[in-house]
């Protein structure tokens, strides 16, 4: 069974080293990187624990930062990663979206071979994923290249947590709404949004969108992705472990207490996320 983990993190070795300096003109890498979970991984650490899990490749991002500056110095160490391991990193590149020099950094990304543009924070990155005007120019060049964006999503109940973010379900299902031929992940099980599949009308809203399952040890029971299965929407979500902080092994024992049949299971671990890349539906 292939294995692929579409959400996974690395850092240039002068991310950890400079944190404080950086962290006092980035609050959300602040916010993030003070937290008791944060860990922090290089490539080389990602392909060991790859190799570990029997994972064939991964859809790897860095931080994604308000500064376009640093957000340009983390997709170099990113393209430099997915050259030196080809076909084990799928880059995904990082921009702030509302800076003019988003769609530059894009298009720059994509002619270095970034899949997608991604993980993106709304509340890190000062932006409105709801409003159209302000990731206008960003999902044109997206649309036109036929890459896709990852958004940062979270189910908007519960308990308070660093990083949980603002944006969950309602704004996921705006933003496909005002971007429909945008292919999209709402990272963290879109907040929720995939429980809305058994309404016809939400049902071909999100014909564009994916989910993944970052963080699913922390957030929900086994039983939630039979759940998934059952409304429909087992091809939207992906599995992916959010490492460093979490391991492929904590989510193969949830898979394991599952009643996913083996070609869900198939489906869940790689299958969906490869015809994701391969653009078929």
């Amino acid at each position: 069974m292939k294995i692929i983990d579409s959400h996974v993190h690395i850092y240039p070795e002068f991310l950890k080293k400079e944190r404080d300096k950086i962290a006092a003109r980035e609050p959300w890498f602040d916010l993030l990187t003070s937290s008791k979970v944060q860990k922090w991984g290089v490539a080389e650490e990602l392909i060991e624990a790859m190799d570990a899990a029997g994972i064939e490749s991964s859809f790897a991002t860095t931080f994604a930062f308000r500064d376009i500056g640093l957000c340009r110095e983390m997709n170099d160490y990113l393209f430099d990663a997915a050259k030196r391991f080809a076909g084990r990193i799928t880059p995904l590149a990082v921009v702030p979206p509302t800076d003019a020099g988003a769609p530059a950094e894009a298009e720059r990304a994509f002619d270095m071979g970034a899949a997608g543009i991604g993980e993106l924070f709304p509340d890190g990155q000062g932006f409105d994923m709801a409003d159209a005007p302000q990731l206008r120019a960003l999902c044109e060049t997206c649309r036109e290249r036929g890459k896709f964006i990852m958004f940062h999503t979270t189910e908007q109940a519960g308990h308070s947590y660093a990083g949980k973010g603002t944006y969950g379900a309602r704004e996921a299902a705006a933003f496909c709404r005002n971007f429909p031929l945008v292919r999209v992940i709402f990272a963290h099980f879109g907040g929720g949004l995939w429980a809305f599949s058994t309404m016809p009308e939400m049902r071909l809203l999100m014909r564009n969108a994916r989910f993944d399952t970052a963080a699913w040890p922390w957030l929900y029971e086994p039983r939630v992705m039979d759940a998934i299965f059952a409304v429909g929407a087992g091809d939207k979500i992906f599995f992916g472990s959010d490492w460093p902080i979490l391991g492929f092994e904590r989510y193969a024992k949830l898979i394991g207490k599952t009643s996913l049949a083996e070609e869900e299971k198939s489906a869940l671990l790689g299958g969906s996320a490869e015809k994701f890349l391969r653009q078929e539906p």
